[in-house]
């Protein structure tokens, strides 16, 4: 059934035998028809008006042909034209309505004219169209080859555009030169057939793209080939990739004998990558090929760097094969510089090797990285400012535990002050802060800059004394501790960078027993859970949370020299062990875990008191100085890195602790 929407038309019927019909729809406005052709003749739509279709029988039987010449075809449902109907297009052209449905045409449009499609649904183009005329897609989509016509093609090399907001693609390929203000959608990055598998669409003439490429689709592998020139102006290009190590899959833009030029922005979206470390070209996403060409600003990465695992991706113009300058890669690392080639006598000068390029709007630690980069040697791996940052959480989260124990001097004082007895005897206060800096040793060299500050309240439960003059004290405390200040690491190719800001509060619940002997000497064992909560953000606008637990336990020991004239001097002993952990999370990135690892910590040291009375007042000055070492504690950077980014063991400078008391 056929409707024209009309005010005037003329309908004409020529019958060269009983089995053949001809109809021409002449129309210069629209106008109103309904009617329904038989017969195995043609239909020729002629004029500017529109000529509303139904169903494709309404245009007859299936091996008659339609005609375009001049106005509009507009289908009112949603149906495909009969393969056996041929479809040409005269000099006067032609349009095809969509509206809001999608109609396949399995077979080819032939003739001399142009094509526009309107509508915003989708027109299907399966066969291999040889019309001379120009391709306009001014609304809605034309999908050149769908999944199972990869032999599709526009053919006829007349000029393709494609206006703000409609779609060209497929699977099939394109004669012509191409203009985009709309969307180039490859294979199944169409929403339509996000079902089918990867594919390549083609253009053999050039293609200029201010608008978007949509590579990226349901999988990875789509891939755009443009045999003349692309340019792109102000330009996205949307490509999914696998971030993981060399030659790791990604959808790709393939300028094949061209040059590519202008500027282009490559938005990545990480699929299935964990991030591993590259160590030759890297993952490619702009292939030249065929003598192709690029200049240096064509292409830019979106955002300047993006990430997986403990990496930060850059991209780079020129691979270290012949052939590859004018390609374009993701990588993670500095790459050294070439040993100078030797030339021996009588033999060919070598071709120069291209240097590696940032795009622009790479961070300008790394371009510097590049460019100062020394020869030979290994690559130098480009972390994300993440990793020193969640790498120094573990190492600032102890230390707010060893200040919460710290000594037995710090909590309770002096040995004299413990001389009551029997339950309840004794309460007491302490408050703490200052300020700390952390460093550690490991490919991140994570270190952290900030105030720590802590509080406790304790009860002594109960106390004992003997004849002999030994002293027992039982008791139990609550405490909260915090850490807040910057983190500092080796991050996007530069070392100490500020990679962002870290919290740590702790909740505590501990604790104790003190032994007092005659003369003054002590044993003091303390016992201490904490409920820990974290907080990181990154200089890049990352954030991070994440709770946990905490075990400290601490066994110490003094015993005070009296050396005359009011002065002291207390050789110490202490061992702390430590157990931490921290909850596993995802930051958007990767996901970040830490081990679960045992610390102990060993001091030796000595503190000098001297005691006098000035002015009616008891002065106790004191000078403590500490060796300690502290063992275990290795803490990962996020799961998918290979190699740990710090460790927390070994030799810890010696420590002074001055103070004054008074009575």
């Amino acid at each position: 059934m056929g409707r024209a929407r009309r005010r005037r038309a003329r309908r004409a019927c020529r019958r060269p035998s009983p089995t053949t019909v001809w109809w021409r729809f002449t129309q210069d406005i629209d106008g109103n028809y309904a009617g329904l052709i038989t017969g195995t003749g043609s239909v020729e739509k002629t004029g500017a008006g529109t000529l509303s279709v139904a169903a494709d029988s309404a245009l007859g039987a299936s091996s008659g042909s339609l005609t375009f010449n001049g106005g509009t075809l507009q289908l009112g449902s949603a149906f495909n034209l009969a393969s056996g109907r041929a479809v040409s297009i005269t000099s006067n052209n032609g349009t095809i309505d969509t509206q809001g449905f999608n109609s396949t045409l399995t077979q080819g449009i032939a003739g001399a004219g142009s094509l526009t499609k309107l509508g915003s649904g989708t027109l299907t183009l399966n066969g291999a169209s040889s019309y001379a005329g120009g391709t306009t897609v001014n609304a809605g989509t034309v999908i050149v080859g769908d999944g199972t016509s990869a032999s599709a093609a526009l053919g006829g090399g007349g000029p393709v555009t494609v206006a703000s907001g409609a779609t060209l693609g497929g699977y099939g390929s394109v004669t012509g030169n191409v203009t985009s203000s709309g969307t180039i959608s490859v294979a199944n990055a169409l929403a339509s057939l996000a079902s089918g598998a990867t594919g390549n669409f083609r253009i053999n003439g050039n293609l200029t793209n201010t608008g978007l490429v949509q590579l990226g689709g349901s999988g990875v592998g789509n891939t755009l080939t443009v045999a003349g020139n692309y340019v792109g102006q102000n330009a996205t290009i949307a490509l999914n990739t696998m971030l993981a190590g060399d030659g790791a899959p990604s959808d790709k833009l393939i300028v094949s004998g061209g040059t590519a030029s202008g500027a282009s922005t490559l938005k990545v979206t990480n699929v299935g990558g964990a991030g591993a470390q590259t160590t030759g070209d890297g993952i490619q996403v702009v292939q030249a090929t065929n003598g192709a060409t690029s200049s240096a600003g064509a292409f830019t990465l979106s955002g300047g760097t993006v990430s997986a695992g403990a990496y930060s991706y850059f991209l780079a113009k020129g691979g270290a094969a012949a052939g590859t300058g004018d390609s374009w890669y993701l990588r993670n690392t500095v790459p050294p510089k070439p040993q100078p080639r030797v030339v021996e006598p009588g033999q060919p000068t070598p071709p120069p090797v291209t240097p590696v390029t940032p795009a622009e709007g790479t961070p300008e630690s790394i371009v510097e990285a590049v460019a100062d980069a020394g020869t030979g040697g290994s690559p130098e791996p480009i972390y994300r400012p993440e990793v020193p940052l969640y790498a120094e959480a573990p190492a600032v989260a102890r230390q707010l535990g060893l200040l919460q124990i710290d000594t037995f001097h710090d909590r309770q004082g002096e040995q004299g002050l413990l001389s009551e007895s029997g339950p309840m005897p004794a309460s007491w206060v302490r408050v703490w802060g200052g300020n700390s800096n952390i460093k550690q040793k490991g490919d991140a060299t994570p270190s952290f800059d900030g105030t720590l500050w802590g509080m406790q309240v304790g009860q002594d439960l109960y106390a004992d004394n003997s004849p002999s003059g030994h002293r027992n004290h039982y008791g139990f405390f609550l405490g909260f501790s915090r850490a807040v200040g910057d983190a500092n690491g080796f991050a996007l190719a530069q070392p100490d960078l500020g990679v962002g800001t870290l919290q740590v509060n702790s909740y505590n619940l501990g604790g104790y027993w003190t032994h007092v002997g005659p003369g003054g000497w002590y044993t003091d064992a303390v016992a201490m859970g904490s409920a820990l909560t974290v907080r990181m953000h990154s200089n890049d606008n990352v954030n991070g949370s994440t709770d946990g637990n905490a075990f400290t336990g601490s066994v110490e020991a003094g015993f005070p020299v009296a050396l005359g004239y009011g002065l002291t001097l207390e050789p110490q002993a202490q061992l702390v062990w430590q157990y931490l952990s921290l909850g596993k999370f995802n930051d958007g990135v990767s996901d970040v875990t830490w081990n679960n690892d045992n610390t102990f910590l060993g001091r030796i040291g000595v503190r000098q008191q001297w005691v006098f009375d000035a002015n009616g007042v008891n002065w106790k000055p004191y000078l403590r100085v500490n060796v300690l070492r502290s063992f275990g504690a290795a803490t990962r950077r996020p799961s998918a890195a290979r190699r740990r980014s710090a460790r927390w063991w070994g030799r810890r400078p010696g420590r002074s602790v001055r103070g004054l008391s008074r009575n």
